[in-house]
């Protein structure tokens, strides 16, 4: 869903609840059964459908590009909800309506919830938390002529971690979008950094037909802290200054990434510590997965 249709039906949605209550005020007599009913219908289907639209952002069901804690919409859901929550129990009700309907609205977005973690295309819950400018463990791998190197000789770059495996469909899709970043940014102290768990042979196999710009490196394991191996393809964005600036899972929105990596290299920082050479081994235009 789109940006724009998402304002439009979180709109479609508040001018449904708001119409709702307008006929249930209490100075609202003279109503027929019938209007009663379209007025609570309206209300309830309002306020389930801005529940969804927050459970989605949540979820990361827009992209990692719409996570919850970038997206106004969200926010514009979450105080939408908690004013009917105000709202609803300031009405003049049974206990049990007031208390179990809210309640059984809890336990239907919880259960959607779970449905979507279930089928496989949410973001990994650790994707959809603000990375805090944490600091990026140091971490070794191994690059392509079998040397063993490290994620600190990178220092004073700006750094793209992509942990993906030659099995992984949508790693296959991404990967030819952070290839096209690396052409374009290489020059300006960008560094893609793919490292997969995979043995060499199943690696170099790969390698030999699909090629992309940037470094490839092997790994025994990771720090905790990147989840390698757990998500396929999980992304970190490192700044010149060693801290995690964005991070995400699956392939994002092209002007999103060009923009975040712009940002990260125009930050105030010391002079990126150039590299040897910005084009290795399999630094080569990618060819269509």
């Amino acid at each position: 869903m789109e940006t724009r249709t998402a304002w439009i039906t979180l709109a479609c949605a508040i001018a449904a609840i708001a119409l709702g209550a307008w006929l249930l005020r209490p100075r609202s007599s003279r109503r027929s059964h019938l209007a009663i009913v379209g007025a609570w219908t309206a209300t309830l289907l309002g306020y389930g459908w801005v529940g969804v639209l927050a459970l989605a952002y949540f979820t990361g069901r827009f992209g990692p590009d719409r996570l919850w804690f970038r997206a106004p919409a969200f926010y514009v859901c979450v105080a939408v909800l908690i004013a009917g929550a105000a709202w609803w129990f300031t009405r003049d009700m049974p206990a049990r309506l007031r208390l179990g309907i809210p309640a059984a609205a809890l336990a239907l977005l919880g259960a959607v919830g779970i449905l979507l973690r279930l089928d496989g295309r949410s973001t990994p819950i650790a994707m959809m938390m603000p990375t805090l400018n944490a600091r990026a463990p140091d971490l070794t791998y191994f690059d392509t002529a079998g040397e063993l190197r490290s994620l600190s000789e990178l220092h004073g770059n700006v750094v793209l971690i992509n942990f993906w495996a030659t099995w992984c469909a949508p790693c296959r899709q991404e990967m030819p979008l952070l290839s096209k970043m690396q052409r374009e940014h290489g020059d300006d102290g960008f560094v893609v950094l793919y490292v997969s768990l995979e043995e060499p042979a199943v690696l170099e196999k790969f390698l030999a037909t699909n090629r992309f710009d940037g470094i490839q490196g092997r790994l025994d394991r990771a720090p905790d802290f990147y989840d390698a191996g757990k998500f396929y393809p999980l992304s970190y964005l490192i700044g010149r200054d060693g801290e995690v600036a964005e991070r995400w899972s699956g392939r994002p929105n092209e002007d999103w990434l060009a923009r975040i990596i712009d940002e990260q290299l125009a930050a105030a920082a010391a002079p990126a510590a150039r590299l040897r050479s910005t084009r290795l081994e399999h630094d080569v235009p990618a060819r269509e997965q």
